[in-house]
Parts: structure tokens; C-alpha cells; sequence
């Protein structure tokens, strides 16, 4: 049952800077300088001009780092009411344009069918382009991206408390004046350590990756730290959502790999005041050549804690993995699958089945979704692409998770 294209709201708030409830660029405090709420009557809807959105959330590898998410909204602009430079526009106050970068912006779709509301995407604008491509036509680009961005071009100076990573996440997010975040107690034990000058997002991942957690900005715009049993506790990462492929949920085109960009024998970790930690596996090096990671300047409180991170690292990566790397979706082919669209989240676990052509057992393997992109041309039409990462090597097992042994690793 084939349905629309969701009703969109792309919403710019032209009157305000880049604060809102959650975040302050520079140094004032929390939460009493933030100047005027965030609330929805700030933001104007400017979907009847837009001709194109994109927008993208995630990483494209489980090892590396999240990035910012990042958009862009093409804008008819025949009229002018998207050009800073037109002072008797719409968008003027006080003979002021209102064209600015640093605009938040926020994507919001109702569903076609049910009328559930998602947002999409919560950022700041960060350029205009304006194009005139034959003279007659005109177009104003606006470009954004999410919190991660602001994240990284912020300083913090700040001695994060010992304990739990959880504990050390919160005080640099205080410290870059964040509060719209949502931070994992922690797992692994963190020694106190300083920062000075650095930036947010930088000390950040710094401390995610010594507890083997993560880092984004959820489709709402809220900062996430999740804790390396995230996966593991997290119903909406520990069961699988959907099965795409099967039933109303089809698939327009699929890739997988089999690469060894991934592949890590050798892995060593190193921390602030302690010695280094390699963790090797004999049969992997003989058998795909070496393949070393480092982990340097973790915060983690002892060795044993760091070779346990490298053994752990080194368990899940000695040996390729086949798996489905992407999936392109059109959302507006079923109800069904439009709601599974507008509802996943960086780190949902889904299930991905076809059968190849030429015959065979059909391929089914259950994923972590690594990366969001959504497109909307001119033509109203809706794509969707997946990416992910394996489940296999994501995370380790858990008693009364399945076997030991069988596809899986002991987590820790």
C-alpha cells in the first residue's frame, strides 16, 4: 500500500542566535543567561519553498568516531526572501537581514497515515549559498549540521572527576555549558585527568572511547554518551526493531563487504601514567598480515583495565566479517515502512534478509544501524540509507544472552 510523502516541517528560527534551551555558545552559565526559550512558536515553516532536503546522522565504521550530523535544505528564492542582501524582504528586522548562519533549524515529519509526529533532525544553520542557474531561476542553500559541531569548536579546561566514565562525560559537558544531554552512568573506572584548552568534543570521545561507549546527537539534537553496555541493556539495541526485506518492509537495493579495513591483530592501549598494553592473536597476523590499533592516552584507572580493553577490542576484530554494509529503502512504498523509517535511532538493532540472485540459502543478519540519511527530491519523493555495523563484533555476550562461544565473545 503504496502512501505520500510525510508532511514535513522544516522550521528556521530567524529571530534568535544559536542558543536555545539546551546549549550556550561560550562561557555564561547555565541555565539563567540563555536568553529566550526554544519554544516552537520561534520557528518558521518554510517548507512551501523548499525544492530538496538532506539530511545525515552517524558514522560510516563502528571504530571510528560519530560525526556531526549534517544537512541541507535547497530554497526557492525567485522572490528573494532567502537572500541577505534584499532589505525589504521578509526576513528583515530593524533593517537587519535575518539570512544568517547560526539559525537553528529544526525537521519534523508527520506520518501519512497515522499522524505520528518525529523529528528528524535538530541543528544550526551554517552558511547560505545562493545560486542563479540560468538566470532565471534563483535558490538560497542552507547548510547545518548538529550539537557535534559546536561540541568541537568549544574549549574546555576542566580536572574530571575519578570514577565511573559517566561522571567524567558530565564534567566536561558542564563545562561547555551543555545541559540538553542525556549521559550513561559508565562502566569502566576513570582516573581524574585534565584538560586545558581542549576542545569539548575531543575530551569527549577521549572519554567514550576509554569506556568503549559513544558519542552522537539523537534526531531530537540531544547530546548522548552512552556507556559500552548501552548496547547490551538498551531494549531498542538488544531486540531487534524490524526486518527489512520481508513482509512490508522491502528493500530497494542492499551492498555488503568483506573487507579488512576492519580486521585488528594487534592491539595496543596506553594510559596516562602506565605502561603499554598489547593484546595479539598469532593466526590472524599469518593469516591476513598484521593489522595494528592503537588506543592511546586512555583515562582508564589501571593496566589491567587497559589490556582488558585491547583484549576485548582484539577479540571482536582477528577476523573479517561478511556482512550487510547498506540498505537504500523508499519509504512511501508501505505505511509500515514509513513508520519504521521515521522512527530509527543511531544504535537500533534491525534485521536485514534478501535472498541474492542465482539461488541459495537466503542471507538474514541482525545489524546495528551506524548511519541515517534521508533525501527529499522536487518530486516529492522519499529515500532512505541504512548503514551499519556487525552485531557479532559490536559488543560481547552476557550470561543469559544466547551461547558463549557461538558467534559471540565475553563481553566485560
Amino acid at each position: 500500500m503504496a502512501v505520500a510523502l510525510p508532511t514535513l516541517s522544516v522550521g528556521i528560527r530567524f529571530v534568535g542566535g544559536a542558543d536555545n534551551d539546551g546549549w550556550s555558545l561560550g562561557s555564561s552559565p547555565l541555565p539563567t543567561s540563555l536568553g529566550e526559550p526554544d519554544d516552537p512558536s520561534v520557528y518558521e515553516d518554510v517548507y512551501a519553498d523548499v525544492r530538496g532536503l538532506t539530511m545525515t546522522r552517524g558514522r560510516s565504521r563502528e571504530l571510528e568516531q560519530y560525526q556531526a550530523g549534517t544537512g541541507s535544505v535547497v530554497l526557492d528564492n525567485r522572490l528573494r526572501e532567502y537572500d541577505p542582501l534584499n532589505l525589504s524582504g521578509g526576513h528583515v528586522a530593524g533593517g537587519i537581514t535575518q539570512i544568517q548562519p547560526g539559525r537553528r533549524i529544526r525537521v519534523k515529519a508527520t506520518h501519512p497515515t497515522t499522524s505520528v509526529v518525529y523529528d528528524l533532525f535538530y541543528g544550526v544553520i551554517r552558511e547560505w549559498g545562493l545560486a542563479y542557474p540560468d538566470g532565471f531561476d534563483a535558490t538560497s542553500t542552507a547548510r547545518f549540521s548538529d550539537a557535534l559541531t559546536d561540541l568541537g569548536r568549544t574549549a574546555v579546561s576542566v580536572t574530571t572527576r575519578a570514577g565511573l566514565s559517566g561522571l567524567a562525560a558530565a564534567d566536561i559537558l558542564d563545562d561547555a555549558d551543555v545541559s540538553r544531554i542525556d549521559v550513561d552512568g559508565g562502566v569502566a573506572t576513570l582516573q581524574a585527568t585534565t584538560f586545558s584548552g581542549t576542545k569539548a568534543l575531543a575530551a569527549l570521545q577521549r572519554t567514550a572511547e576509554s569506556d568503549q561507549g559513544a558519542v552522537y546527537v539523537d534526531h531530537s539534537g540531544r547530546i548522548q554518551f552512552d556507556d559500552r553496555h548501552a548496547l547490551l541493556r538498551e531494549t531498542r539495541s538488544n531486540t531487534s526493531r524490524y526486518t527489512f526485506g520481508a513482509g512490508n518492509l522491502p528493500i530497494v537495493a542492499v551492498s555488503m563487504d568483506y573487507a579488512s579495513d576492519l580486521i585488528k591483530n594487534s592491539v595496543t592501549g596506553t594510559r596516562a601514567g602506565g605502561a603499554a598494553q598489547t593484546a595479539t592473536d598469532t593466526d590472524s597476523i599469518l593469516t591476513y598480515g598484521s593489522h595494528s590499533y592503537e588506543l592511546g592516552s586512555m583515562m582508564i584507572a589501571t593496566d589491567a583495565d587497559v589490556l582488558a580493553t585491547a583484549e576485548y577490542i582484539l577479540a571482536g576484530y582477528k577476523d573479517p566479517d561478511v556482512r550487510v554494509r547498506a540498505v537504500t529503502l523508499a519509504p512511501q512504498t508501505h505505511a509500515d515502512l514509513m513508520t519504521a523509517v521515521l522512527s530509527l535511532e543511531l544504535r537500533d538493532r534491525v534485521t536485514v534478509t534478501f535472498s541474492p540472485p542465482g539461488g541459495g540459502s537466503a542471507i538474514s543478519q541482525e545489524l546495528f544501524v551506524e548511519g541515517i540519511q534521508h533525501s527529499i527530491s522536487a518530486a516529492s519523493q522519499m529515500a532512505t540509507t541504512l548503514t551499519f555495523s556487525s552485531t557479532e563484533t559490536s559488543f560481547g555476550w552476557t550470561l543469559g544472552t544466547g551461547t558463549l562461544g557461538s558467534g559471540t565473545i565475553l563481553g566485560f
